[in-house]
């Protein structure tokens, strides 16, 4: 018998953080930061790093200043983009040595409900959005966070969830849903096993994709799931998403102990790396 219970509330995205090194690179997010902002009627604020060096900075006070008053430059024409597409849009400038730190903070400070961040570029602020980085910031943000690589725009075409019934993956579909119907897009609800012959596992994972599906058709949203047998999980997703022409990966920043964990550590770094669209991790919250 399948799990009744509904699934927990969730998927605001009215404050959103922007990092942003205001350069080509961060296009692309920096235009999906807007669209989301107007589907939802939200609000952006574009965060620009500045790298910290004391030994540099206790003697180059004028250098400091010209970067400063050029950052300032730079993240107000993104500011006066937003604000011509209709998007209301405030700037933070922040220097430091982490910029995972930085914007952690921010993301703590301006009780942001999504962090966008760009996939990568050659200087500045983006090149440090992949790796290491980019799982620290889904690590510990209090937030969703949600990476776009250079040449994304909103999804257009379907958007993918993955389950395993955790508390992190249940919130993503909801998110999944909420976006899915604001955009009118049909969902893809997978779930990913070894084995089918885990029968324990084959319960749980079964029991988790129908609670995402049976939301979603509540919700009015046209949606298609599926217990997909494979390994390892990050190739089994990636192939899905070709497979059903994703334009959006959604999943929880944890898997559920015992069961593949989709979004923990590494996979997710990996699958990063292997879509050539945004994906967006869901915290607990």
């Amino acid at each position: 018998m399948s799990d009744s219970r509904p699934l927990l509330p969730t998927g605001r995205f009215s404050n959103i953080l922007l990092a942003t090194e205001c350069s080509e690179f961060s296009r692309s997010a920096e235009e999906l930061a807007a669209a989301l902002a107007k589907l939802f009627s939200g609000r952006v604020t574009a965060l620009h790093m500045l790298f910290s060096n004391p030994e540099f900075e206790s003697m180059a006070l004028e250098q400091l200043q010209k970067q400063e008053v050029a950052a300032l430059d730079a993240t107000n024409r993104v500011k006066h983009w937003m604000e011509e597409q209709g998007v209301a849009c405030e700037v933070d400038i922040r220097r430091g040595v982490h910029p995972h730190q930085e914007i952690i903070e921010a993301a703590t400070e301006l009780d942001a409900d999504l962090v966008v961040m760009g996939r990568r570029g050659r200087r500045g602020l983006a090149r440090w959005m992949v790796g290491d980085a980019t799982s620290r910031v889904v690590a510990q943000a209090p937030c969703k966070v949600l990476e776009v690589p250079r040449g994304s725009s909103l999804w257009r075409k379907a958007i993918l969830v993955t389950t395993d019934g955790s508390r992190y993956s249940e919130r993503a579909g909801v998110v999944a849903t909420v976006l899915a119907g604001r955009s009118n897009l049909p969902l893809r609800v997978i779930s990913v096993v070894e084995s089918k012959e885990n029968t324990k596992r084959m319960k749980i994972a079964t029991e988790a994709v129908e609670r995402v599906v049976a939301h979603a058709t509540a919700a009015g949203v046209t949606v298609s799931g599926e217990v997909i047998e494979g390994h390892p999980p990050v190739d089994v997703i990636a192939r899905e998403v070709s497979q059903c022409g994703a334009d959006l990966v959604v999943g929880g920043s944890h898997g559920r102990t015992g069961i593949e964990r989709v979004f923990l550590g590494s996979v997710m770094e990996r699958l990063i790396g292997r879509v050539s669209c945004p994906v967006l991790a869901i915290k607990g919250g």
